[in-house]
């Protein structure tokens, strides 16, 4: 074995190239390591002092008022009955951190007005009916909530109500709309580029609040990579004009301030007070949790002192569970909405910001440049001790000196590129120093051809092809036994779809001329090799498993592979046979090509845990998996091949089934998810192209577990993976789900296959969200009047929005459904 002559510039080529890559990492914001450097942040920020007491008090719609009051919506004279009493209790600013875009439809206030209307269109009705003309025009009033809730509005004088932006790039469009006077006035014109956050579309409050209320204010929030929040938009584009945040929006009403008072000058400035803002005026907020906090049942059954509201910002907001919008915080992972608009509110207040500085990144790229010199020349002319002390006491340094910045000045410096370059650096210098130019004295001797025969073949036989290749190219290949080990190792690459290597055996061999037919097979697998990719490095999805005319089938695993069935979300779908037992089945592979390379080990870890929970199933009406695997670059999942079809076509209108052959294959299902639950596997995405009906009418539900690994394959910010008609409340709401939220799913299934129309719909993914979590869906009988009566009370309870008053098993749902098939 030749000994390694170390080039004497290798040092400072290794801490160059180390010093390129962390500054290109840094410089573009290379995503994992944003996501290590906002973990540190939050470190940071934990160990801060608690911050000043803000004068912002939360009242709260939680599980007690829910409980107490009834189920949500609550009638909007609820809430105007509290902007009465914070009025009465001199609240100076009032919030209502629940967007009302819609008129309150109400079937009795409906018909009221309609006998109105009847008696004032007929005199001779109008002659007899003045006590009952007069209690009908009280009844009109008592449930007019809209009217309720506008004249509370009116009359505090103090409301501010949020908006909502749909964010993206603004699409052309033909002539433009007036913007209504009162979006006017709660935005401002700034010609200075005021925000990087802009807006196609606005959800604004019913116009009749709007202009009645004090303010108005976004209520968008930007996540960072990882999917939390740790900033504020204060302020959003929309038409060339920007909108205040609703925090923002409150706090220059409680400061007796105008939008027009926001002005730009080295952040965001709001009369005489200087909000620092970074990337297009986004505001860090520096959590806390201590807030005052206050149940909503409790202050309208006056438990609550009227002094703690006076001369306040009360912030009336949902925090119910499934409910209220719950954000990922750096003070947990579960934090209603409002606690981070009163944290906003108070850091203006009391001036206590956490400030990225102009300067910051020139520090931060200085410091990897001069710890990319460190490691280039002086580590190596260092003895390892002193340089481990060096090493030690710049880490110290720097990492003290970030951390101080930032908990006791408020200063972020992001602090972990330079950190790990020395780390990185330090230990690549170390371990050359001592694999490369510490002297041996072993010497060692050259392995024998027989030892090197034996020790191929038992890596051949343990699929350790390249290890194996490695040990027979020691032997002479003028040798023909060597020779035919090398022929049976090139068929087994093949197999393997490993052409390139495959070749490079064949070449291998001709150094002794040719071999029986490596010549020919040399050729095809180049050609192959050129135009098939399948695995982890394909580019192109269209490419195949097969060679014509192989006389070597493919494998995954044991498998062989016979043709391709299809393509699905995970990758492509194969028609195999296991040699073994002569049994065909289907194999579907996850494409890692998909997968964010960062997350490729994660996903690898998920997908054989979720599909060894999915494997001990055992149900007629679950699809078997018989085998789960990794070969090389993909993973694998044997299954029982189906003969049949999904239920996609069947919830079309033209090919809807008889409501008693729909209530048969929901009873399957339900049965299938009851069985699934109970040993604990949730499906996540039960939709109809899950749900297999075969040519023998026997029902079968297909990819157990397979959403949550195809969800956590992508990479996401502020977006919702899957498909969303068919998700419940709490996936909505990014909530743990159980096997309630199966249920839910299936009842949006079942209404769908009697009427061919989805319950929930909207005209953009934030409305369809909307109506899933606040929305009744159409009765049933008003879109398909022959199904019979009783499958509109097991919608209804399907479809509940709180969980707990839903189907809490697929025992349950069956239960009701066959009672509906004996009728």
């Amino acid at each position: 074995m030749k000994r390694f002559k170390r080039w004497p510039g290798s040092d400072l080529v290794i801490g160059l190239l180390l010093t390129l890559l962390m500054l290109a990492a840094f410089y573009f914001e290379w995503t994992p390591l944003q996501v290590l450097e906002n973990q540190v942040y939050d470190l940071g920020l934990s160990f801060q002092t608690k911050s000043s007491p803000s004068p912002v008090v939360i009242v709260a719609i939680d599980d007690v008022s829910i409980a107490n009051i009834g189920r949500w919506p609550w009638p909007r004279g609820h809430i105007a009955n509290m902007i009465r009493l914070l009025k009465d209790y001199e609240a100076k600013v009032i919030g209502i951190d629940i967007i009302y875009s819609e008129s309150d439809v109400s079937q009795g206030l409906q018909e009221v007005r309609n006998l109105i209307k009847r008696i004032d269109e007929e005199p001779s009705l109008k002659r007899g009916s003045g006590p009952v003309y007069e209690a009908l025009q009280e009844s009109e009033q008592r449930l007019d909530n809209d009217t309720i809730l506008l004249t509370s509005i009116q009359d505090s004088k103090n409301v501010v109500l949020p908006l909502f932006f749909v964010l993206g790039k603004a699409q052309a469009a033909g002539a433009e709309t007036e913007m209504p006077d009162y979006l006017k006035m709660n935005s401002v014109a700034l010609t200075d580029g005021a925000s990087d956050a802009m807006a196609q579309q606005i959800i604004p409050p019913i116009s009749d609040f709007a202009k009645s209320s004090a303010g108005l204010g976004h209520i968008n929030v930007i996540a960072d990579a990882d999917g939390t929040i740790r900033s504020e938009p204060l302020l959003i584009g929309y038409e060339n004009r920007y909108f205040p945040s609703f925090a923002l929006q409150l706090t220059m009403k409680y400061l007796n301030r105008d939008v027009k008072d926001v002005t730009l000058s080295s952040g965001l400035r709001l009369a005489n007070i200087s909000i620092p803002t970074y990337d297009g005026n986004k505001m860090l907020v520096k959590f806390s949790k201590d807030l005052d906090y206050y149940s909503f049942f409790d202050v309208v059954n006056s438990r609550v002192p009227p002094e703690v509201f006076k001369k306040k910002i009360v912030i009336i907001a949902l925090s119910a569970t499934g409910l209220g919008t719950m954000q990922v915080t750096p003070i947990g992972p579960q934090v209603p909405g409002c606690v981070t608009i009163a944290n906003v509110i108070g850091n203006i207040l009391n001036n206590e910001h956490i400030l990225r500085p102009g300067w910051a990144i020139y520090l931060e790229m200085g410091i990897i440049l001069l710890f990319g010199v460190f490691i280039s020349l002086v580590i190596p002319r260092l003895k390892a001790g002193i340089s481990a002390i060096a090493s030690a006491a710049l880490l110290v340094l720097w990492l003290g000196s970030g951390m101080y910045l930032l908990m006791v000045n408020g200063l972020w410096i992001k602090i972990l590129s330079p950190t790990l370059l020395l780390l990185g650096g330090y230990t690549i210098e170390v371990s050359k120093r001592y694999l490369f130019t510490e002297k041996t004295k072993e010497h060692i001797e050259a392995d024998s051809i027989e030892t090197n025969k034996m020790l191929g073949l038992s890596f051949q036989g343990q699929g350790l092809l390249d290890m194996a290749f490695d040990k027979f190219r020691k032997c002479p290949v003028e040798d023909e036994s060597v020779k035919e080990l090398l022929y049976n190792l090139g068929l087994d690459f093949e197999r393997k779809r490993q052409f390139n290597k495959a070749v490079a055996v064949y070449e291998h061999i001709t150094q002794d001329g040719e071999f029986k037919d490596i010549g020919e097979r040399a050729k095809k697998l180049k050609l192959a090799g050129e135009t098939m990719i399948f695995g982890l490095g394909a580019a192109r999805k269209d490419g195949t498993v097969l060679i014509d005319s192989a006389e070597t089938k493919p494998t995954l695993g044991r498998y062989e592979i016979v043709k391709e069935l299809g393509r699905g979300a995970m990758g492509t779908v194969y028609l195999g046979k296991d040699p073994k037992i002569s049994r065909e089945v289907a194999i579907k592979t996850l494409r890692y090509d998909d997968v964010d390379e960062g997350q490729l080990a994660e996903i690898k870890k998920r997908f054989f845990r979720e599909a060894e929970a999915a494997g001990k199933l055992s149900h007629p009406n679950i699809v078997t998996i018989f085998d789960v695997g990794e070969d090389y670059d993909i993973a694998y999942m044997a299954m029982e091949l189906l003969d049949g079809t999904d239920l996609e076509r069947y919830v079309e209108k033209e090919n809807l089934m008889p409501a008693a052959e729909v209530a048969r294959i929901v009873t399957a299902v339900a049965q299938a998810l009851d069985y699934a639950h109970r040993n604990g596997v949730v499906h996540r995405d039960i939709k109809p192209a899950n749900i297999m009906i075969l040519r023998n009418g026997e029902i079968k539900v297909a990819d157990f577990g397979i959403a949550r690994v195809m969800t956590s394959s992508k990479t996401q910010t502020g977006v919702i993976m899957g498909t969303p008609s068919y998700m419940s409340p709490e996936q909505i709401a990014g909530q743990k789900v159980d096997g309630r939220s199966d249920l839910f799913s299936l009842v949006v299934v079942l209404y769908e296959m009697l009427s061919g129309e989805k319950p929930f719909q909207g005209d953009s993914i934030a409305t369809l969200m909307y109506n899933i979590t606040t929305s009744a869906p159409p009765q049933i009988r008003d879109l398909a009047p022959n199904v019979p009566e009783r499958f509109a009370a097991i919608i209804e309870k399907g479809l509940a929005k709180d969980r707990e008053l839903r189907y809490q098993t697929g025992s349950e749902l069956n239960q009701d459904l066959v009672e509906i098939m004996k009728s």
